[in-house]
């Protein structure tokens, strides 16, 4: 299974740490202004997503149109495979069966746009159409699937699981399959980072995943290590909600042996809870491990 890092304009570029380094971006988590071209380093693979959950929190209704030029000026001059979701309208918060109707066929509406305009006006080779599939239930993600793939989507993900991870795994397990089943292997799964649920997708045979927790987790005074994967937490009152939300880690006083570029310079950074610096070291520590536990040793 290959694993993207969800990416903001304030994180650490990974890429120069790693060069076969994933990255899935969102238009609203980069400025208006924001290109691809701003990086010394490129990543190996990448997708832009339609920034849909952030669309949603935040209230707003940007066209399909609106959400494709922007896509398309993040891109600036790339010319290699990039993965490009169409709008789509998440089913969080949906309320009873005509709601939920309603967001699905605005969701497949938003899809057939984008592929009459790849195919009536041309978009670059490089630039691969990904159908999001999103549904309030097993058959529903089933269904549109089957719509999507009929469009002439090739490549597809499925959306609206990140708030069923913690209560509901086996819910994710089935919508994920029921997704299979309905478009095949070349499935990404959007925004799930708990290791054994992404280990139960990989044998299922979903061919990728993005997450941003390295982080987030590491804003909240969290660090990863791997074989067997693990968590922390610094010993410092200043991350509470690690605190509160993860109370079972263990503190961690003194870092274990490990071979991540932080580590080889001073694995001492990893326990400094203040400022931004610390925060993206500790994610590139625990992208290291992150990775190592999801694609195995040989991807780093």
């Amino acid at each position: 299974m290959k694993y993207f890092i969800s990416w903001t304009h304030s994180d650490p570029v990974y890429q120069q740490f790693f060069p076969n380094t994933r990255v899935l971006i969102s238009p609203p988590n980069v400025s208006l202004v924001w290109q691809l071209d701003r990086w010394s380093q490129l990543p190996q693979e990448l997708i832009l997503d339609s920034g849909a959950f952030q669309h949603h929190r935040a209230g707003r209704h940007p066209s399909p149109e609106v959400v494709l030029t922007q896509q398309r000026f993040m891109l600036a001059n790339y010319q290699h495979t990039v993965g490009l979701c169409h709008l789509d309208v998440l089913m969080i918060g949906a309320k009873g069966p005509t709601e939920i109707l309603h967001r699905t066929t605005q969701s497949l509406e938003h899809a057939r746009w984008l592929i009459n305009h790849i195919t009536q006006l041309g978009l670059p080779d490089y630039i691969e159409p990904i159908g999001v599939i999103q549904g309030a239930d097993v058959e529903q993600i089933f269904y549109v699937g089957q719509a999507l793939a009929a469009m002439g989507y090739r490549r597809f993900a499925l959306g609206s699981l990140a708030g069923k991870v913690a209560n509901a795994r086996d819910e994710v397990l089935r919508r994920a399959e029921a997704a299979l089943e309905a478009v095949g292997p070349r499935l990404h799964i959007l925004g799930v980072s708990s290791v054994p649920i992404i280990e139960s997708l990989a044998n299922s045979g979903v061919e990728s995943v993005d997450s941003g927790a390295p982080i987030k987790e590491a804003s909240r005074g969290g660090i990863f290590y791997s074989q067997p994967f693990r968590r922390y937490k610094l010993p410092s009152d200043h991350f509470r909600e690690w605190s509160r939300n993860y109370g079972f880690a263990e503190i961690l006083d003194t870092p274990f042996p490990c071979d991540c570029p932080i580590c080889r310079e001073d694995p001492t950074y990893l326990l400094d809870p203040h400022g931004k610096i610390a925060v993206n070291r500790r994610a590139v520590h625990n992208y290291y491990h992150l990775r190592w536990a999801i694609e195995g040793p040989a991807s780093i």
